[in-house]
């Protein structure tokens, strides 16, 4: 959890989205402020620090990729690009200046929130372990921070701490659809033709179903919560480190 309320900052030149994002991420407890440009970037970061950009790529003026290696360049605070842009260059574009995050929109807000608090409250992780007496030796890294190991062939997931969690075949395809899009929000429709439900109502239980009975059996074989989040009304999305492996 955050110690204090996150203070972002909402570079968007569209009025309605803009005053959109910063009514709901002031209505979910963070400091929200807004500009319609870069162009009074430099005077706002002078009046108060940030925690978090969320920053749109096609401003008036300077542009959001300029905006974001300018700011990577002096600066380690979060970055989410917002762009209307869906190009897999532009984003790949947007990533390799350093973007910690790339939303396409019309965003969701709930996935807005749950990106911004998930990369603040890594940052907020790293801070604390990165001071250590001189001399010291660094602890090793805890197995939590190991990634979840997914095998396809075998329908086997293995924890960060290599404790094995048997899967169904449903289940296994479940896990597989939501790690190919790893911290990414998979709607409904897709996980369940992934499992080879049809898209009917009558299978929307089924999903949830499956994924209750997943983490309850990945707790009970690892002693670890499986990082599978539900986002109201659009699906899951896989919230861990994973690497899948052949």
């Amino acid at each position: 959890m955050m110690s204090t309320p996150a203070r972002v900052l909402v570079i968007e030149d569209d009025d309605d989205l803009r005053d959109t994002l910063l009514r709901y991420l002031r209505g979910v407890g963070m400091l929200a402020r807004g500009l319609e440009s870069a162009e009074g970037l430099d005077a706002e970061l002078v009046r108060q620090d940030f925690d978090a950009v969320v920053c749109d790529v096609n401003l008036p003026g300077e542009d959001g990729f300029s905006v974001l290696a300018r700011l990577r360049s002096r600066s380690a605070m979060r970055i989410v690009m917002l762009t209307a842009r869906g190009m897999a260059n532009d984003r790949l574009h947007g990533l390799g200046l350093g973007a910690d995050y790339y939303l396409v929109k019309p965003v969701n807000l709930r996935e807005l929130e749950m990106v911004l608090h998930n990369l603040l409250q890594r940052s907020q992780e790293a801070q604390g372990q990165g001071t250590r007496e001189p001399g010291a030796v660094a602890a090793e890294e805890p197995a939590a921070q190991a990634p979840w190991r997914y095998h396809g062939a075998t329908w086997l997931l293995l924890s960060p701490a290599g404790q094995r969690v048997q899967m169904s075949s449903a289940e296994a395809r479940l896990v597989q659809c939501l790690i190919q899009q790893p911290r990414e929000v998979v709607d409904r429709a897709t996980l369940l033709a992934a499992m080879g439900r049809p898209g009917l109502e009558a299978y929307e239980r089924n999903l949830d179903v499956t994924v209750s009975r997943l983490r309850r059996k990945a707790e009970q074989a690892s002693g670890e919560k499986l990082p599978i989040v539900a986002v109201r009304g659009e699906g899951y999305s896989f919230q861990g480190n994973v690497r899948i492996e052949r």
